[in-house]
């Protein structure tokens, strides 16, 4: 098939005019290879250089005008840079159009007598400075609307060998060679319903919009299409796991009463709304997709405890992945203390795992003994999984999709919770996280009330150090963390590495044990510092970052952060949720270096609240979903168009339609879904899945 035979969308750019190989180069430098992406590179901002009165001029300000020259252009030579002058005549006003090192303009200007300026108006000369400038034709019907003045211009990125003006050009022809091949994936109908323009249309006013509320359909019609697309694959999945069918794991009244009773504490009405949740998903026969989203200690363990219950004392096994070693030794040990009177085994299993150990556990496993293991990545692997009913994910954020998915690779009739602490607005994780269902845990408010944050600059760390010595001398602990290991902060130049730290507060805690944890340690003794600190052996912790999650010492009331303008709100949140965990009066240090302005504003927003889902909120408005949104952790993809705050009710709106529709059989039938539907092949990989279902 030659070039000119195939679809106009997927041809190369070079089709176009003015597109020749280097160009193209540069083209595919921001991802550009086809018509298609070409029509999908989206402007960043638009100005507005509308022909407009100069009353309405901003000083300053880019505008646009269109006049007469009223005079011959004059040159003068200042400084060695060449100016040329011109007098325009604009609706009856007299003002002058400037240009500097262009001599090259004269010649120009004397070809034409009307012209359109584009540039920057200087009130107190009177003046344009053209950055722009074009030939108005005496027959304006014939000519056509300016692509680059009088109008609302859309900017584009580009790379150093690009133009703005060249992609205006360049889209501008390839709407109109294209705009008849695009397909609109929704059915009139449809789209009516919804409110939205045609696709074709779309795409031609988001790019050359006629004026601020076709801009603004424009814009809504493909953020629904982009939040449509990616709630498809996740719906179909959902609609295709509760078409499964599942163990059920239902319980009697005594045996939910008897785990209840094996906990030290009596779950709060937050905890008790989710394990009602749990537990009639549990007692279905679909298998459970269910996320757990819970702020720092809300309690998340006692859900995970419910779920892996259920399967031991229904016959079955459970699993439970957990992100680290120290974390899967904790809730191995945790697990152990709740259930030793319920007379069910928890096993371990983690790269460290002695042979002997391991294949007992293997023994018991395969011979199907009710019970629940809890390990690493190791639980992964080629564990003789006999009757395992129930997996959880521990830290979902921590994990790929697929290493996820393979906690019930052995049997897709598995129920499977996924917990997370990672703070995420609550409408927003309702509408992103598709395939499964959502719970929201609510925090611990006594704990977060008897925690405060003082904000402090590096120069007074004395203060905090006193009040450190201060705690210890009453028998309490601390953590104090570092941003980087030596020779990263070398990298940095900062002192403040955590191999630093730990010889400064060696010395400025004379009479206190001092300990030092990072990554760079081995497991064991890595898993020896955390003991020791755990038993009260070491008072002060001078880590790294890796006491972010899950551990779990509560005699810890005082943490110092250096340089916490170098974490993410979530991070620090993580971080501060290490103390104060019993509810004890507990105080976390951010000392700060030089701030920028955004970076002010997040330690203001972080010593302002102890709120996880605040937070992220706040960390949204600030900067954008870029840090915490990552696609090899999380799946989610980067968004063309949608904003994930601004465009929620949009993405809420898609879930429903998107459900419905891999629930409709038109959906396999109608013609007009045949993008739709091939999208989704594309997405689930799996065209042999996606017959017409009855």
């Amino acid at each position: 098939m030659t070039m000119t035979e195939g679809p106009i969308l997927d041809r190369p750019v070079t089709f176009l005019p003015g597109i020749g190989p280097r160009r193209a180069a540069a083209l595919e430098q921001l991802g550009i290879r086809s018509i298609r992406d070409l029509l999908h590179h989206y402007p960043f901002r638009y100005e507005d250089l509308q022909i407009r009165g100069i009353r309405e001029w901003e000083d300053g300000r880019r505008i646009a005008v269109e006049g007469i020259l009223a005079g011959a252009p004059r040159v003068r030579l200042g400084g060695r840079v060449p100016v040329i002058t011109v007098q325009v005549e604009c609706r009856g006003t007299r003002l002058y159009a400037v240009w500097f090192r262009q001599p090259h303009v004269v010649d120009r200007l004397k070809q034409h007598r009307r012209w359109r300026f584009v540039g920057r108006w200087q009130a107190a000369r009177r003046s344009v400075v053209v950055d722009h400038m074009e030939p108005v034709p005496e027959d304006r019907d014939r000519a056509g609307a300016s692509l680059h003045a009088g109008r609302i211009a859309p900017v584009y990125r580009v790379t150093a060998n690009l133009k703005p003006r060249w992609l205006r050009t360049w889209i501008a022809a390839a709407l109109k060679s294209g705009e008849q091949a695009i397909v609109d994936p929704l059915p009139w109908q449809w789209r009516a319903k919804l409110g939205l323009m045609g696709r074709a249309e779309a795409l031609r006013e988001i790019h050359f919009p006629g004026d601020w509320e076709r801009l603004r359909r424009a814009r809504e019609r493909l953020v629904y299409d982009e939040c449509l697309e990616f709630q498809l694959p996740l719906q179909y999945i959902r609609w295709s796991q509760r078409r499964r069918r599942a163990r059920s794991l239902r319980l009697t009244r005594a045996q939910w009463e008897t785990f209840l009773a094996a906990l030290p504490f009596a779950p709060t009405e937050g905890q008790r709304r989710v394990l009602r949740e749990v537990a009639g998903e549990l007692a279905g026969d679909s298998p459970m997709r269910r996320l757990v989203l819970g702020d720092v200690g809300s309690g998340k363990t006692v859900i995970a405890a419910a779920a892996l219950y259920a399967a031991a004392a229904s016959g079955g096994q459970g699993v439970f992945l957990a992100p680290t070693e120290i974390l899967a030794e904790q809730h191995a040990r945790t697990l152990s203390r709740w259930f030793s009177a319920c007379g069910i085994p928890v096993w371990l299993l983690t790269g460290r795992t002695a042979e002997k150990r391991r294949a007992a556990c293997f023994a018991d496993i395969a011979a199907g003994t009710p019970g629940i293991l809890v390990g690493t990545h190791a639980v992964l692997g080629d564990v003789p999984y006999a009757g395992l009913r129930v997996a959880v994910c521990d830290e979902q954020h921590r994990f790929g999709v697929v290493q996820r998915m393979a906690l019930t690779r052995p049997d897709e009739s598995i129920h499977l919770l996924s917990m997370s602490a990672t703070p995420i607005p609550r409408t927003l994780a309702m509408a992103l996280y598709g395939d499964v269902d959502v719970s929201i845990l609510p925090g611990r408010p006594d704990a977060a009330a008897r925690r405060t944050t003082r904000w402090l600059p590096l120069d007074r760390e004395e203060d905090a150090v006193l009040e450190v010595r201060a705690r210890l001398a009453r028998g309490q602990r601390a953590y104090v963390v570092a941003p980087a290991i030596g020779r990263e902060a070398e990298h940095r130049r900062s002192q403040a590495d955590v191999t630093s730290l730990f010889a400064s507060f060696r010395d400025k805690l004379a009479g206190f044990s001092v300990g030092l944890l990072h990554g760079r340690m081995s497991g064991a003794d890595k898993e020896r510092m955390m003991r020791a600190f755990a038993e009260g052996e070491i008072q002060v912790l001078v880590a790294t970052t890796i006491v972010e999650v899950g551990v779990d010492v509560p005699e810890a009331t005082a943490m110092l952060i250096y340089h916490a303008e170098r974490f993410g709100l979530s991070q620090l949140h993580q971080l501060r949720g290490r103390i104060g965990r019993r509810g004890d009066d507990a105080v976390c240090f951010v000392l700060t270096g030089r701030l920028t302005d955004l970076g002010r504003r997040r330690i203001e927003a972080f010593c302002a609240t102890d709120d996880g889902f605040l937070l992220a909120k706040k960390d949204l408005e600030l900067r954008g979903p870029g840090e915490w949104i990552g696609q090899a952790q999380s799946g989610w993809p980067a968004f063309a168009l949608v904003d994930l705050v601004k465009d929620e009710p949009w993405m809420r709106r898609a879930k429903r339609h998107a459900y419905r529709l891999v629930q409709s059989r038109d959906f396999w039938l109608l013609p007009a879904f045949g993008p739709l539907r091939a999208h989704l092949r594309r997405r689930v990989g799996c065209e042999g899945d996606l017959s017409v279902q009855g």
